[in-house]
């Protein structure tokens, strides 16, 4: 299972994450743990595949809120731009994008 300062390593904002967790660790890796296998994630991508921009919005928007929370800055940095990208209808490679973004949250999950 990964630490506290391994998470820190990552660039997350751990002192953040556990403050809005009441500084329960337990509680804290239990929000990561429900957060990071969100649906919200595996639907997102699927929508920038099949270029269904507005919904992908939708998804991304909800997962910008649910890393933000959790204090998961370097998720959260990318998947901020790609929501603002998507709110200005920007023509742009997303899946290229969100490659990073499923690369970390991936490598984390296999972590928790």
């Amino acid at each position: 299972m990964i630490t506290i300062e391994e998470l820190q390593a990552y660039g997350i904002n751990t002192k953040d994450g556990l403050a809005r967790c009441m500084n329960n660790s337990a509680f804290y890796f239990r929000m990561l743990g429900m957060g990071l296998k969100n649906v919200s994630f595996d639907k997102l991508e699927k929508l920038l595949a099949e270029g269904n921009l507005e919904e992908a919005f939708e998804q991304a928007h909800a997962i910008k809120g649910v890393v933000g929370n959790l204090a998961i800055t370097p998720i959260y940095d990318k998947i901020a731009d790609i929501t603002e990208s998507l709110r200005a209808k920007k023509d742009l490679d997303y899946v290229s994008l969100y490659k990073p973004v499923k690369e970390l949250r991936d490598e984390l999950v296999s972590k928790l």
